[in-house]
């Protein structure tokens, strides 16, 4: 069962990375969409969660979820073909492309949420970490070669050739993930009525403070996320090979990462998993400040570094922190989760997209060090980010060690040696060492440690 889950995951990777990133971008100016429009195309796998809310009623009416999750991931993705034959024309429309990565994007939503409510009942919880962290593992390791064989393809073959090809496979991923789930075990989902879920969840006020937070890092996200690799095409003309390099630099940290916090998930909890990915990702934004054609070169590497260990801590927690904090398996809780965040992505957009078209033709700074109006956007961001950590924090968990806590006892053990002593044999001995450390400072008074598990 979980082979075909990590399967399923593999395959639909191979679709998945046309829809982000560099690829998307690159399609987007194919289609000749402006900044604007980029934006606010860009945030549709934000916003689309808005239509998660339906999903209760769906389930409802229909509860095998397995066979929802085929239907609507078909739905979602077939529409592509039709984007692979329209790059054969010269004039595109940009509003097409528009129309089409919505449609893929709603039904995409539908079928994320069916997944999610599925797989809660089929993985226990006491393993959700390890096998999440596995699973992002193996579609790391798809991403690491497909994006960069899509970039290659892009790179020497050029539009439309080289998107057509890259739209292909992504539909080969498509068949193959839902003969993928099709071995996947159904299983019987015991609900009321949706209106009454639905209720049920806006009164549970644990879980809407995780909805809020959602809310919020949405909001912050899809303030920049698209202008990043729009930056690095259109204002710096960076080779779509050197791009797929990084992407592949970066795959490469977070299969190594996705084991350590896939391990540490389940010893330690998976909001403190989250704390610490959101805190390190926060440091990214400001660091983009200073990209430009002298630096990109190393600062593109450092980015994919620093991004594979902070993003796959979120990848992960996000993820699995619902499935933690939601009193049941019904889709009513992921679909309020997923509706409220897409209605931050969506804000998040559009004053993103306004505020872009604006500095679009701003430039700032010297020859040596040349600013890009956009780069203004990118200091805010990491304040921002910075700022979610509070709202995250008021999140109660059955497990968490508060982040002052983790970063307090890393630096005790690096001062005492105890890192060193593990020798590198066994990533997860440091874990063992930092249980080890605290439990022998449990009788300790420590006003802003919380009661611990161990």
């Amino acid at each position: 069962m979980k082979f075909y889950l990590n399967l399923e995951g593999v395959a639909s990777t191979l679709y998945i990375l046309l829809t982000q990133g560099a690829i998307f971008t690159g399609l987007a100016i194919a289609f000749n969409l402006d900044e604007f429009l980029i934006g606010v195309t860009a945030s549709f796998p934000m916003v689309a969660q808005i239509f998660q809310i339906l999903s209760p009623l769906v389930v409802e009416k229909f509860p095998k979820r397995r066979t929802l999750v085929n239907i609507f991931n078909l739905l979602s993705r077939l529409p592509w073909a039709l984007l692979l034959v329209f790059l054969a024309f010269e004039r595109r429309s940009p509003m097409f492309f528009v129309l089409i990565f919505a449609v893929s994007q709603i039904f995409g939503t539908l079928a994320g949420n069916a997944w999610t409510s599925l797989v809660r009942d089929l993985i226990p919880e006491s393993e959700r970490g390890t096998f999440f962290g596995r699973r992002n593992v193996y579609v790391s390791l798809t991403s690491l070669v497909f994006f960069y064989v899509y970039s290659l393809l892009i790179d020497h073959l050029k539009d439309p050739l080289g998107y057509q090809l890259a739209i292909a496979i992504g539909m080969f991923g498509t068949f193959l993930s839902f003969w993928a789930m099709l071995k996947v075990p159904e299983v019987p989902l015991k609900s009321s009525s949706a209106s009454a879920e639905v209720k049920f969840v806006f009164q549970d006020r644990n879980f809407m403070k995780l909805c809020s937070f959602y809310f919020v890092w949405n909001v912050v996200i899809a303030f920049t996320s698209p202008f990043f690799t729009y930056h690095l095409l259109k204002n710096l003309q960076v080779p779509f090979s050197y791009i797929g390099f990084t992407g592949v630099l970066s795959s490469i940290v977070a299969i190594i990462f996705y084991f350590i916090w896939g391990r540490l998930s389940d010893n330690i909890g998976h909001k403190s998993v989250a704390m610490v990915g959101v805190l390190i990702v926060s440091f990214l934004p400001p660091m983009w400040f200073f990209m430009n054609t002298f630096t990109y070169r190393y600062l593109m590497i450092a980015d994919a570094v620093i991004t594979a260990i902070g993003w796959s801590a979120i990848n992960l927690s996000f993820l699995t922190l619902p499935m933690e904090v939601a009193q049941s398996s019904s889709s009513a809780y992921f679909a309020t989760y997923a509706a409220l965040g897409g209605i931050g992505g969506l804000i998040g957009a559009l004053s993103g997209g306004t505020i872009a078209k604006l500095l679009a033709n701003v430039h700032l700074g010297t020859s040596n060090l040349p600013i890009y109006g956009i780069q203004l956007m990118f200091l805010a961001s990491g304040l921002l980010r910075a700022f979610t950590l509070r709202l995250l924090g008021r999140v109660g968990t059955r497990r968490y060690v508060p982040l002052r806590t983790l970063i307090a006892s890393a630096l005790f053990l690096s001062r005492e040696g105890g890192l060193t002593r593990s020798n590198g044999s066994n990533v997860y001995e440091v874990l063992r060492i930092v249980k080890k450390k605290l439990e022998e400072k449990e009788d300790e008074t420590i006003p802003w440690r919380v009661k611990r598990w161990w």
